[in-house]
């Protein structure tokens, strides 16, 4: 409900200016300006990046950079944030945001194929904090390539597991792939005993995994 949605807005943390302004030159500039994480979303993944204060920081699927530039405000001095985006074209909007932005220096902005990147030096050896919003059909290709990589005790966020409440339909599967991957990859989790995990029902549905 957009009443539920704006109380809960206006009782949270202030959005941040310049959050703000990317928020509306995506809704202006861009085509599915939904997938951007905003307020919300955006202020749950700085506490949370506050509260684990990891070293290192990895986020596949970078959009706009919004939840990047959220993740990113609350690093220490000494924390690095990789963001990949494998949509070259998205690179001419979110760059400038990226590179313009009060965290530009804890920020490094990748146009690629992560599964392709893990394989090179680009990208660190280890993550303490992972965020995973990227083509829903291959999560769990995304998920047993990171999960080696993240420290012991770090965390694995997956946006858009419960895409839509479409994950209850299971005649989904046959028309929707992008449904079926996010239906098998909640299967996955819930059934590997390497990690802890719960879903919040925000939004789309995040999920909080941590490596034991």
């Amino acid at each position: 409900m957009k009443e539920i949605d704006d109380y809960i807005e206006s009782h949270i943390e202030a959005e941040h200016p310049y959050l703000h302004a990317l928020w509306r030159a995506t809704y202006l500039h861009l085509n599915y300006p939904r997938m951007a994480s905003g307020h919300l979303q955006g202020e749950l993944l700085r506490m949370l990046v506050q509260m684990a204060k990891p070293h290192t920081v990895l986020e596949v699927g970078t959009f706009t950079g919004y939840a990047a530039l959220s993740m990113a405000s609350a690093l220490d001095d000494d924390a690095h944030l990789y963001t990949v985006e494998v949509y070259d074209e998205q690179e001419d909007f979110t760059r400038p945001w990226i590179d313009g932005s009060p965290w530009a220096d804890k920020v490094t902005f990748i146009i690629g194929d992560i599964m392709e990147l893990l394989k090179g030096a680009e990208l660190p050896e280890m993550f303490d904090f992972v965020f995973i919003d990227a083509n829903k059909r291959y999560y769990i290709e995304y998920y047993e390539a990171l999960l080696p990589r993240v420290s012991p005790g770090g965390f694995i966020l997956a946006d858009n597991t419960l895409w839509d409440g479409h994950v209850v339909e299971t005649d989904r599967r046959a028309s929707d792939l992008k449904a079926h991957g996010i239906m098998d990859f909640n299967n996955h989790i819930a059934n590997d005993t390497r990690v802890e995990k719960v879903i919040l029902p925000l939004r789309d549905g995040l999920t909080i995994i941590r490596k034991k």
